[in-house]
């Protein structure tokens, strides 16, 4: 039975870990550089998907404040869209609505 090639054998154990930074990363100025960024990007997408929830939670609320029962269906489609811009159309569109499924229809 052929068994699976040691990463260190082959001499690309550093190369194949893909968690591993370049050795440059470790240089002060690059460093500071790289983490800076690394926690802006992490910031940037937690609080869009924060609001995300956000807009969401505020659609299902309407909801339930104006007595209107959401189908499954609607469900789901708010649960899989991670557009901010999308959602807040949405709640906008969630104060005036007849049917939780109006809340998709073009204008």
């Amino acid at each position: 039975m052929p068994t699976a090639p040691d990463a260190a054998a082959d001499g690309q154990g550093e190369a194949r870990t893909p968690w591993r930074l370049p050795s440059y990363i470790w240089q002060d100025p690059m460093r500071r550089y790289w983490l800076e960024a690394a926690e802006r990007a992490f910031r940037e997408g937690y609080e869009e998907g924060f609001r995300v929830n956000l807009e969401r939670s505020v659609i299902m609320k309407l909801f339930f404040w104006r007595g209107i029962d959401v189908p499954t269906s609607v469900l789901r489609t708010l649960v899989e869209t991670e557009d901010l811009a999308q959602m807040r159309s949405w709640r906008e569109r969630a104060y005036d609505v007849a049917t939780p499924e109006d809340l998709f229809v073009a204008e």
